[in-house]
């Protein structure tokens, strides 16, 4: 074969290879083994990352400090001074798992364990005394205002025993008090109006417990009910037999379906639980999760490509949306109230409490509640919801989880207490929960993300090559063509001329020797010869 036939021939099978491989069969076999190890198959890796997270997230709490409590039960505008952040260590596992192989169904109860982390705290500590509004006692008067407003005098007789004589709307305490220990509700009263008003704390309210040590009496934290307890029960698909399923809520506590909202679709789960995202997203599809702290789904939309540690993700953010405007948000209006502002959620039918949620310090909610108190500055990278995730196996790399507890005050002629206050929407405290991904699990995407990126290379790389080496046997092909190809004569050396010319005389001289032994030469004579003219 030529060589510029082979260097032809060279040059396309490298082409032919590179394309069927590195263009059209590589993507196809990266996603089929992403789809294949992202499900939660009890082989993969990912399974046991997902039912116990092998660090610990940070629980991050902000207080908003109230510096002029006597001030507003007059009538004053709130003066807050955020205090924190106040860190802990969460570690979130699921318990009693239940594989369903024909449903290809997981099911799981969540476990979450708080401990207080000193050294990320710094100079605070769960020790430190805080102002705040006083969620219980506010939240009992909302709730009553709202429900019963005839049974609002035997509250007003409770409060100074069950709440220790309060001066005012506003509780000061330890923080550890406040988030897991529990606050004292003193229920040790013999008049009515304390004995009943304690009944119902101990039957209805979430976060109130009995003392251990005192008798009749009641603690009450934000958060003592979820550490260290068994939480919600939720079934999800593993994403097995369909990727695009991975981690969808199919019940949560063994209902199909919410039953708190005005349209089907709000009630409807929509999404994973929050934990695992399905491979393979396309941006526009945005991340769908269901949050059972807020019962209700959480759509985040993509915002834009972004680069975290040398890795490209896609960045997703959330907000609480606008019940006024937007006809998708009406149905968590609270009915038979006017729907709420912009960018705030009623939580009260989530956790039987009339607790207003918003993002961090109002942002991207209505302007006016920012008038209605003093000391918030919203900053939107400081206070968005926000997810990045790597594109291909959509693993979270930076998770920001972040709300806003609220409570609404205004004067109630009917509780002494707070007969002149001012009307706000006064917040309480914010938290994030944030996942920053390092150690191991980074180093597994990172050498994902550089196998991808050196094999992009890789195959450009051989398609230039490839495109040469044709290139190449193209042009000796066509040089070939145009060029007349000489046969060289070789001289002979003059010892092989001497020896040839012996050689030929020897053979002369047999054959002179063979004529004379074989007949007569016989010469003709002129006349003879002259016969022939």
């Amino acid at each position: 074969m030529k060589v510029s036939l082979k260097y032809i021939f060279s040059g396309g099978f490298v082409f032919l290879a590179t394309i069927l491989v590195g263009f059209v069969a590589f993507r196809e076999l990266v996603e089929l083994a992403v789809k294949d190890q992202t499900s939660l198959r009890e082989r993969n890796e990912i399974r046991g990352i997902y039912l116990k997270i092998p660090f610990p997230l940070n629980f991050k709490i902000y207080f908003f400090n109230v510096t002029n409590p006597m001030e507003v039960q007059n009538g004053a505008t709130p003066i807050l001074q955020q205090v924190g952040p106040y860190y802990y260590d969460e570690y979130k596992e699921k318990i009693n798992v239940i594989d369903n192989d024909a449903q290809d169904t997981l099911q799981y109860d969540s476990f979450d364990t708080y401990i207080f982390n000193k050294t990320l705290s710094g100079k605070l500590s769960d020790e430190d005394y805080v102002t705040i509004i006083h969620p219980l006692l506010v939240g009992m008067v909302n709730a009553v205002t709202a429900s019963m407003p005839a049974l609002l005098s035997i509250l007003n007789q409770a409060i100074p025993y069950i709440f220790h004589e309060p001066k005012s709307i506003y509780l000061t305490d330890k923080v550890k008090n406040i988030v897991f220990n529990g606050m004292e509700l003193n229920c040790q009263g013999s008049n009515f109006a304390s004995k009943a008003v304690c009944t119902q704390l101990k039957s209805q309210i979430p976060g109130v417990k009995e003392s251990t040590t005192q008798k009749n009496v009641l603690l009450y934290s934000l958060f003592g009910n979820r550490n260290a307890t068994v939480g919600d029960t939720i079934k999800i698909m593993r994403g097995i037999k369909n990727n695009k399923d991975l981690g969808r809520v199919l019940e949560v506590n063994g209902k199909s379906h919410l039953d708190l909202w005005s349209s089907d679709e709000c009630n409807r789960f929509k999404g994973t639980d929050g934990w695992i995202i399905p491979p393979l997203l396309n941006p526009e599809d945005g991340i769908h999760c269901y949050s059972p702290q807020l019962c209700r789904n959480i759509a985040l939309d993509y915002m834009k490509d972004d680069v975290i540690k040398g890795i490209n993700v896609r960045r997703y953010e959330a907000n609480f949306g606008d019940q006024q405007t937007v006809e998708a948000d009406k149905c968590f209006c609270p009915n038979p109230k006017p729907c709420l502002k912009k960018g705030v959620f009623d939580l009260s039918k989530c956790v039987g409490a009339p607790i207003m949620v918003t993002l961090p310090h109002f942002l991207y909610a209505d302007e006016t509640l920012l008038q209605q108190v003093k000391g918030l500055k919203p900053i939107r990278e400081e206070h968005i919801l926000t997810v990045s995730i790597e594109p291909l196996t959509s693993a979270p790399l930076n998770v920001k989880m972040r709300i806003q507890m609220n409570l609404d005050i205004g004067p109630n002629q009917k509780i002494t207490i707070m007969n002149n206050l001012t009307t706000a929407l006064h917040p309480i405290f914010w938290l994030e929960d944030s996942l920053d991904l390092e150690g191991p699990l980074l180093t597994k995407i990172s050498s994902i993300f550089v196998l991808l990126k050196v094999t992009y290379v890789i195959k450009w790389i051989l398609l230039v090559i490839s495109i040469g080496l044709f290139a190449f046997g193209g042009y000796l092909h066509f040089k070939s063509r145009k060029s007349v190809k000489i046969t060289p004569v070789h001289q002979r050396p003059e010892n092989e001329v001497d020896a040839l010319t012996r050689k030929t005389n020897e053979i002369l001289s047999q054959i002179t020797k063979v004529e004379k032994i074989g007949h007569t030469n016989s010469i003709m004579s002129g006349h003879e010869f002259d016969r022939y003219n």
